[in-house]
């Protein structure tokens, strides 16, 4: 065989060796990806009727590093849609005065806003902020989705959920919803 016909043919298969090494690595997804799709399953399965739901908006998967799940800008945001869904509440029951057991709408919303309180104890650190001493490793990701549904008795809401997932993106830690009025 020919020198030419020889460097020919290790040239073909050099470029397609390399070429589907390439090809492999590019089709993987990153962790930040596979976070965003693992949160849309996991939404789905959470929610009461995922045919009603609508995805608005999905975030780009952050890293947590350490315990430190929620920044101290998140905590206010969620204060303050907490506050809100409180005022609502407040209002249709006039401070509870009026409060009616039998309205499903009154109590599915409170049900939802004390399980996002309970969830919320669990992650919120009361550690006190490290000087950079200490280094921070990624022990996960965080993805909010803020969708629109129907709760099971056909009523509309709007709310965040929040899911904590593992260092490699490929399940659920932890999920919240915080509702949106």
């Amino acid at each position: 065989m020919k020198p030419e016909i020889k460097m020919g043919v290790l040239l073909v298969c050099a470029v397609i060796t390399w070429g589907s090494i390439f090809c492999l690595a590019a089709c993987t997804h990153s962790p930040g990806v596979r976070a965003k799709q693992v949160a849309e399953k996991a939404l789905l399965a959470l929610v009461e009727d995922p045919e009603s739901v609508k995805i608005i908006a999905v975030s780009k998967a952050e890293p947590v590093y350490n315990r430190e799940y929620v920044t101290a800008e998140e905590k206010m945001k969620i204060s303050m849609a907490m506050m809100k869904v409180n005022e609502k509440v407040m209002k249709q029951t006039d401070g509870f005065e009026n409060f009616d057991f039998n309205d499903k709408g009154v109590a599915a919303l409170m049900e939802r806003q004390m399980s996002a309180m309970a969830a919320l104890r669990s992650i919120l650190t009361c550690d006190p902020p490290h000087g950079g001493s200490q280094k921070k490793s990624q022990t996960g990701w965080k993805v909010k989705i803020e969708y629109q549904g129907r709760s099971a008795d056909g009523k509309p809401y709007r709310s965040e959920y929040w899911f904590l997932l593992d260092r490699k993106a490929t399940c659920v830690v932890k999920s919240f919803e915080i509702l949106i009025v």
